[in-house]
């Protein structure tokens, strides 16, 4: 590939583009689920992630700076990647309904106040449908990020919020949701500890 070759350049710029043409109601849900958030962190609660197929790394990477982001600044924040444990993942799989997969460590570790975040590509899945009636049971609110479809079954809620994507290729929804969670991790660290 030569330095001439305007790949870079129109990658980047495609981008930008997708990022601009973001539904115009996105911003307020993204400040209000951010907000919500910390305000449960404030009463002691925790985050539970949950990145469904090739979203389980933004998950984890969002537990990961909810713990450790900022250290010298502020102390760490409950949160918890249920995809962490690839190895429980795999022999839970082998044993399990796989659209139950994360319904029993939900259910023994999700507790009344939790925030479930739920990152997945196709919010119509039964393994979706599963992890938030699970959440629910145990009175965890849920939000939820991913591609909107005509046949999304995800409603907002007293429980849940849904920020919802138009639809896009998947390396384009990656890129949003990471914008996504990056927006959540600034808006709990400055409602929390006023760190921009």
């Amino acid at each position: 590939m030569s330095s001439d070759n305007p790949f870079i350049t129109e990658r980047i710029a495609a981008a930008m583009q997708t990022l601009g043409g973001l539904p115009p109601e996105l911003p307020n849900a993204i400040i209000e689920a951010g907000v919500h958030i910390a305000g449960q962190l404030v009463q002691e609660h925790k985050v539970i992630a949950v990145g469904i197929d090739s979203f389980a790394p933004l998950a984890q990477m969002f537990c990961n700076n909810l713990m450790y982001r900022d250290a010298e600044l502020r102390p760490a924040l409950p949160a918890l990647s249920l995809n962490s444990d690839a190895s429980g993942m795999a022999m839970a799989a082998a044993h399990e309904n796989a659209d139950a997969l994360f319904s029993r460590p939900l259910k023994s570790m999700g507790q009344n106040g939790d925030v479930l975040l739920l990152l997945s590509q196709d919010l119509n899945s039964a393994t979706v449908a599963t992890t938030l009636a699970t959440a629910k049971a145990n009175g965890m609110t849920a939000i939820v990020i991913g591609t909107n479809t005509e046949q999304l079954v995800i409603e907002n809620d007293n429980q849940t919020l849904s920020l919802l994507l138009e639809e896009a290729n998947l390396t384009r929804t990656h890129e949003i949701s990471l914008f996504i969670l990056n927006c959540l991790n600034d808006i709990i660290d400055e409602q929390l500890f006023g760190i921009h």
